[in-house]
């Protein structure tokens, strides 16, 4: 399920209408936001639901941002993640170089990124008992 709603998405993205795909963009910016947050540790619900409000408000506004970024992107599978421009007849492939020098673009949004470390929930080190 995803965090955020197709009303959700269609009313951060005013006046701009959202894509047909809204619904599959919004569970695969879920899934992502998922993949960030795996270790990060907060209250939840008999549904594993967050029980803080502003835990349900980052992961939602972290998915709409995400969703976004995919939207803009175009690329919700992550196969143009390195490719700044193809052409076929007589094939060229020019690879594009992310901030860092990696050879790769950035699979998650910043602003996502921003919300979650926001609210504490990226974890960046291992938590010990």
């Amino acid at each position: 399920m995803a965090y955020a709603t197709e009303a959700e998405f269609a009313a951060f993205l005013d006046p701009d209408s959202p894509p047909a795909h809204a619904r599959r963009l919004l569970d695969t910016a879920s899934d992502q936001v998922d993949e960030l947050i795996r270790f990060a540790v907060y209250e939840v619900d008999a549904e594993g639901d967050p029980v803080s409000v502003k835990v349900a408000d980052a992961l939602t506004k972290a998915t709409i941002y995400q969703a976004q970024f995919l939207k803009e992107t175009g690329d919700e599978t992550g196969a143009n993640a390195n490719v700044s421009s193809l052409s076929q007849g007589g094939l060229s492939i020019a690879r594009s170089f992310g901030a860092n020098g990696s050879g790769k673009t950035p699979r998650y949004s910043e602003n996502a990124i921003g919300v979650l470390r926001t609210q504490g929930l990226l974890p960046i080190r291992p938590r010990t008992y």
